[in-house]
């Protein structure tokens, strides 16, 4: 037989081989899986009730023992009732007690030591006013589900494991834990106390009326709480109590804490106390504590609580050490113009003195509209509201201590209805490549780009100077 002929024997045989082995293949599959279906049958309930009737529970998962007990529709920590226990995660539980079923029932079973059930660490008793079961959970089994040895009967049942995954919970994990306030529509009160000392930073409405300039309306304040001491960039300082309001109480260490020294919260190393105005408009405040460092963590309680939990060390860490000059408002010029009254500008060359006044409405829907006024020339109102934006909009690449200028490039006195400070200066003067030095009231001390004060001077300008028609 020639060589092609043999190999092409060779390959049927082998493709009735492969069909033979497939076929068969096939046939034990699906006797397999018919004798699983027989095995299995119907699903037994061995509920011990439906859940509306379910009014007690206990478990004992690996020595932690926990009873919850329904009490005037309420569940409870049978062994104390202070504990705060979360309603809808008990449900979860109450309902894989109310559901359980088995897929198969092996009977007469001698040796429980094979199911994992001889020595079971894990048991749970459910009851309602009629019944109590328990429910011995052992090994899985090679589909997933488990063992199960229910009220010491010589069964074992095959369940899905719904009932083990549910009650595989400690009590930790069933806690009702704390949150700081949600209903928050506003911060307006900061204050902190550490071993370092103690500031209160404190929104003010009207910022211009304490300070130069209307800036950022967060200030730091003097020790009495009475007296701003210096503007704070808004930013930076949500940032900082972002610290507290933000905060996750998600990890319990003790819901009963009796011995706060335990925690180092008997003499806190921090306090920070948070006032804000609640979603309904009413002035309302809460109280944070912090006690000793672990492992990178800080222990906390909320004011008048035994919860102590564990967070991050770096919120602590925040709240000590804030660098105030770095936060400082990063608004050099920005004004309360309905106080404005008058404004001097200062080239290098030339002066110029603006008026303002304010029409008075002929008409009873008439809004009063701003005039201004250099000498006997009238500006272009919208040329001054471009300016007051731009200015508004003005802002500084960063704080600086006092520093010296070169020459003074452009210069805007301010006076202004502000019993407190009744004259603003603010000067541009050449500093840098790339900034200018803006000094403010001869205090205040900032850097602006070159392109951001040229935007501001030119727009000045734009209505300062009577170009020849």
């Amino acid at each position: 037989m020639k060589r092609g002929a043999r190999l092409a024997v060779l390959f049927g045989a082998l493709l009735v081989l492969v069909g033979a082995w497939y076929l068969a293949a096939t046939l034990s599959d699906r006797q397999q899986a018919d004798q699983a279906e027989q095995a299995h049958g119907d699903p037994t309930d061995i509920a011990v009730g439906p859940a509306e009737e379910i009014n007690s529970l206990a478990w004992d998962y690996f020595g932690d023992a926990v009873s919850l007990a329904l009490e005037d529709g309420t569940w409870v920590n049978a062994n104390d009732g202070t504990c705060p226990i979360d309603q809808n995660a008990v449900q979860d539980l109450v309902q894989a007690a109310a559901t359980v079923s088995a897929s198969d029932v092996i009977e007469d079973v001698t040796d429980f030591d094979q199911y994992g059930l001889a020595d079971a660490a894990f048991t749970v008793i459910a009851a309602t006013s009629e019944a109590v079961d328990s429910y011995t959970i052992g090994n899985t089994t090679p589909t997933g589900e488990y063992y199960i040895r229910m009220n010491g009967e010589d069964k074992v049942y095959v369940a899905s494991a719904t009932l083990a995954q549910a009650f595989e919970r400690p009590l930790d994990e069933l806690l009702l834990l704390e949150t700081v306030p949600e209903d928050i529509d506003a911060v307006v009160d900061l204050t902190v106390e550490t071993d370092g000392g103690m500031y209160e930073l404190k929104y003010l409405d009207d910022a211009s009326a304490v300070w130069h300039t209307g800036a950022d309306p967060w200030f730091l304040m003097d020790e009495s709480g009475q007296q701003p001491v210096r503007p704070l960039d808004t930013q930076q300082v949500e940032a900082l109590y972002g610290l507290v309001t933000d905060l996750q109480l998600t990890q319990c260490e003790n819901w009963n804490s009796t011995d706060l020294a335990e925690y180092g919260l008997a003499q806190p190393q921090g306090t920070a106390l948070v006032g804000y105005l609640s979603d309904g408009g009413s002035l309302e405040s809460f109280t944070l504590r912090f006690g000793d460092y672990v492992d990178g963590e800080v222990y906390v309680r909320l004011d008048g609580s035994k919860m102590v939990y564990r967070v991050d060390g770096k919120v602590l860490d925040g709240l000590m050490h804030p660098d105030f000059d770095a936060m400082g408002t990063l608004d050099p010029c920005a004004l309360d113009w309905d106080k404005m009254q008058s404004m001097t500008f200062e080239t290098e060359e030339d002066s110029y003195e603006v008026i303002r006044s304010v029409s008075t409405p002929t008409e009873a829907d008439e809004e009063p509209e701003d005039i201004f006024t250099m000498g006997e020339r009238s500006l272009d109102g919208s040329a001054v509201a471009a300016w007051q934006r731009q200015m508004d909009g003005l802002r500084a690449e960063s704080r600086t201590a006092e520093a010296m200028g070169r020459d003074r490039v452009f210069a805007m006195t301010f006076r202004q209805d502000n019993e407190q400070y009744p004259e603003v200066t603010v000067e541009f003067l050449s500093y840098d490549s790339a900034n200018y030095l803006c000094v403010v009231n001869g205090e205040e001390y900032y850097l602006v780009t070159h392109t951001a004060a040229d935007i501001v001077m030119d727009s000045a300008l734009s209505f300062l100077v009577e170009l020849p028609e």
